[in-house]
């Protein structure tokens, strides 16, 4: 299969450079590139080597024209392969069309509470002649749907990709012929709020989006392109495009919707009964530049259905679905005309299996959070900002499905009906959708219920961004560098990664810092200043563009990121280094957190501070060496020696513990190498661990660490030993939970669909599975397969799909031995097998290429397939 930036189907290029790699299953020694212009050769490369990665950049595109690109590969004893893969262009970003609205704006905050009707708007399209070619190009803010000849055209739902559209904003591409006919044609494009029309909901009391965003009434830009036998055609959205009130009577990312099934014909919302169609407004929209969208799409992805119903009274019951999802409700029922029917969301239920929403209220909005002190949204605002839809119903079959709002919920309670009402309901999982790319099984059914509940928590809380729970839905750097690791071993996450890069970028302050979230929503806690976030968040620009170049191999993305890392950098420096450190959330989530300091109540929080900031320069400095600018690494590398000189003379006991001697600062310490003893370290550390009966009291930082530091020091099962204590994970998965909480312990103010300390997954690909890419790695091109043959697992079936092909290691216990299987994909630059010396082999590998204490290691580069008996 041939990639083409990071994409195999559908896939829609706007500019240079393009990305293309393919893997073979030999070693290749050369290859060829061939890009087409429909039959036209346009661009031909050939070259000697293994390269599997290769940028095209001598490209001329013409917009709206379909390319062909063709790789012949070679190998050294004859073997060939030839890959094909093709694109289509758009108006690459430079449109003909104008921005156009409805023209409403509400005065006042209580206004936005009461309702409007959303926005539909048409283009009737008159055609005489036959229709060769056929795309439009379109955005819709906040949210929208694409209709022709009463077909939806959209392939995903909540569209527009959420991004800070000052400054980028990404428009979609689609193959319109299969859905145009002769001669009348109607184009009808659904809006919604989204996050471009957000509430004036004031966000635990204090954040009101609409005054940080880029906000506006919803609209829409699009370039209806058409090619003919003898011409071409591009229809743009202008004052000739009508609009008229929609079926939605209200709708909101995190209050719901409201829709009035009387207003339209069967079930496409945008049928409408009795549709008062008027002249658009033109509009000067926002300034962002429009930029061809790369990342997968949001869409459904699994349904369950009702696993118990529970009657409150004749006209109220609460439907359980059995497990937490983010997404849709899809509801089937019979009613009467003008029957009105409502929805409430809730993620758990209490004693007397009443909804609890406190878990899932829109910014703690109605939520006592400490005694006498009630979360308040503002004027207008409900009491409590909980998950809410409703609709009217008309006479006969009513069917409602989310649209513009998506929940995180377990439990519905559904009131205004009988049970005899329900014809059919099921509950939608809505994300978006990144291929797996990675697979964990072993002989612990516990074991894989952590790995399916940490990929199921991730899902829930992807939507265009690493969102971080309903509660916010905010892309949290800390989170995100917490979660690096592990997300990219279990699934493809080059496209979003590289969008989640362009996020931070776009939202850098004027400073040069890097905010606490992106899209940047005010949040700045314990920020370094002028609007920036704490130094462990503000880490999410270097460390993801880091993990980006490890696994996926852009070089040009390094190259364009590093002068916005030098600004950070410049940023931080401005800050004395005592007051610096004191600029951080530290080690957030630890359960030694003194909750009667919020902001400050971390363990050891100015030395791990001073740890992130050692880390900010120890990561552009690698950069920089990548990128071959010499004197820049040797400018960097000197200033991060400086700051660990200062970390050790300030921080560092004189029994060798550094700060508190919690956990932490032990984690910390050992994980950047701070330590004149690694080995009495991690012996202390161990200790601690111990005292508290295997429960690792870390935060989402200190957890990410230990997972790497225990596998690195070969401390494996006291990673499976706390996997599997009471007080830990398996607390938090009592009751047939699901997804991961927020917090270890009671959770009072946490979510219960929250993926911040699923971390661990990272930790059984690499230690159980064995399979690590390599710090030193470009694109996945370094490999080293060391698995924990851990006393109380008898097997585990592991595969990693890396951008150079796929990795799987597998062992099984035998009463004659360990049996041992290993496929690495060909033309790596180095694929290092580790085995513990005191196995003997039953099959001869190769001499080793090393060894230590306890370990032999053995080139296995180009090896293929490997089975080996221990």
């Amino acid at each position: 299969m041939l990639s083409i930036n990071y994409q195999t189907e559908n896939i829609i290029v706007d500019h240079l450079p393009i990305m293309v790699c393919w893997s073979t299953n030999y070693p290749q020694k050369s290859f060829s590139i061939k890009v087409y212009k429909g039959a036209e050769l346009v661009s031909l490369i050939a070259r000697e080597g293994n390269n599997t990665i290769v940028t095209l950049d001598a490209i001329s595109l013409q917009s709206f024209t379909s390319y062909t690109i063709e790789v012949l590969t070679h190998g050294d004893n004859g073997e060939n392969n030839v890959f094909r893969n093709s694109f289509t262009t758009s108006n690459l970003g430079h449109f003909s069309g104008r921005w156009v609205s409805g023209g409403h704006h509400f005065t006042n905050d209580i206004h936005y509470y009461r309702g409007k009707r959303n926005v539909v708007m048409r283009k009737t399209i008159y055609l005489d002649e036959d229709l060769l070619d056929a795309y439009i190009s379109i955005v819709g803010l906040g949210f929208y749907k694409l209709y022709i000849n009463g077909k939806e055209v959209t392939r995903g739902e909540l569209n527009t990709d959420w991004t800070n559209y000052a400054k980028i904003i990404y428009y979609d591409t689609y193959n319109i012929k299969p859905f145009i006919n002769q001669p009348k044609n109607e184009v009808i494009v659904e809006l919604a709020d989204g996050w471009f029309n957000p509430a004036p909901l004031k966000l635990f009391g204090k954040y009101n989006l609409r005054e940080t965003l880029t906000i506006g009434e919803p609209q829409v830009i699009a370039d209806i392109y058409m090619r003919f036998a003898d011409r071409e055609m591009i229809i743009g959205s202008d004052a000739d495009w009508q609009y008229c009130e929609g079926a939605y009577t209200f709708n909101n990312i995190y209050l719901g919707e409201r829709l009035d099934m009387k207003l339209f014909r069967g079930d496409n919302t945008t049928d409408l009964l009795m549709p008062d169609w008027k002249n658009v407004v033109l509009s000067n929209g926002p300034e962002g530049r429009l930029v061809s969208s790369f990342i997968p799409k949001i869409n459904h992805t699994l349904s369950l259905g009702a696993e118990h119903i529970h009657v409150v009274d004749e006209e109220t019951f609460i439907i359980d679905f059995g497990a937490i999802v983010t997404g849709f409700i899809d509801l089937s029922i019979t009613a009467s005309e003008n029957q009105r029917v409502e929805l409430l969301y809730s993620e758990d239920v209490d004693e007397n299996y009443e909804l609890n929403t406190d878990s899932t209220l829109a910014g703690f909005v109605g939520k006592q959070v400490t005694e006498g002190v009630i979360i308040d949204g503002g004027i207008g605002a409900p009491a409590r900002a909980e998950q809410k839809d409703a609709f009217e119903c008309r006479s006969g079959k009513n069917h409602f499905i989310n649209a513009f709002t998506c929940h995180s919920f377990r439990y519905v309670q559904l009131s205004g009906i009988n049970i005899e009402q329900l014809n059919n309901v099921q509950a939608l999982s809505v994300h978006t959708v990144l291929r797996e790319n990675g697979g964990f099984y072993c002989s612990d059914p516990y074991i894989n219920k952590l790995f399916e509940v940490a990929k199921r928590t991730k899902l829930n809380n992807i939507h265009s961004v690493f969102g971080d729970c309903a509660r916010e839905r905010f892309a949290y750097g800390g989170d995100i560098v917490a979660l690096a690791r592990s997300q990219v071993y279990q699934f493809d996450s080059a496209a979003i990664y590289k969008k989640t890069i362009f996020d931070f970028i776009n939202d850098i302050r004027p400073c040069g810092g890097v905010t606490e979230t992106a899209p940047f929503m005010g949040i700045k806690t314990n920020g370094v200043g002028g609007e920036t976030g704490p130094l462990g968040w503000q880490l999410v620009l270097p460390y993801l563009i880091a993990i980006h170049y490890r696994h996926y191999g852009n070089v040009n993305l390094l190259a364009e990121s590093l002068p916005f890392l030098e600004k950070q950098i410049l940023s931080l420096e401005m800050r004395d280094f005592d007051d610096l450190v004191t600029c951080c959330l530290g080690d957030w989530g630890s359960r030694v957190h003194d909750m009667r300091n919020y902001k400050n109540g971390s363990p050891a929080l100015h030395f791990t501070s001073a740890c992130f900031y050692y880390y900010h320069l120890l990561i552009i400095a690698k950069i920089c060496d990548d990128l071959g600018f010499k004197e820049k690494w040797l400018k960097y590398i000197g200033k991060a020696n400086k700051i660990r000189e200062k970390i050790l003379s300030l921080y560092k006991n004189t029994d060798g513990s550094f700060a508190d001697r919690s956990q932490t600062s032990f984690v910390f310490a050992i994980y950047f190498d701070l330590c004149d003893d690694i080995e009495s370290s991690l012996n202390a550390l161990i200790d601690l661990i111990k005292k508290e009966q295997n429960v690792i009291t870390c935060g989402i930082f200190g957890q990410s660490f230990a997972y790497e530091i225990f596998h690195r020091y070969g401390h494996n099962e006291l990673i499976l030993e706390w996997l599997r204590v009471e007080a830990g994970f398996k607390k938090m998965l009592k009751n047939d939970a699901s997804t991961l909480k927020e917090f270890f312990g009671d959770n009072l103010n946490g979510s219960n669909n929250h993926a911040m300390f699923s971390s661990y997954s990272s930790w059984l690909f690499q230690a159980l599975g064995g399979i690590t890419v390599a710090e030193e790695a470009v694109g996945a091109d370094v490999i080293l397969i060391s698995p924990s043959f851990t006393d109380t697992i008898n097997f585990v079936d592991c595969w990693h799909q890396t951008i150079r092909g796929r990795i799987e290691c597998r062992w099984r216990r035998y009463k004659k031995g360990i049996e041992l299987v290993i496929k690495v994909p060909f033309n790596l630059k180095k694929c290092t097998l580790k085995l513990p010396k005191v196995y003997q082999l039953n099959k001869q590998l190769p001499a080793p290429i090393d060894c230590d204490t306890y370990h032999h290691f053995y080139d296995i580069t180009d090896a293929g397939e490997i089975k080996v008996l221990l």
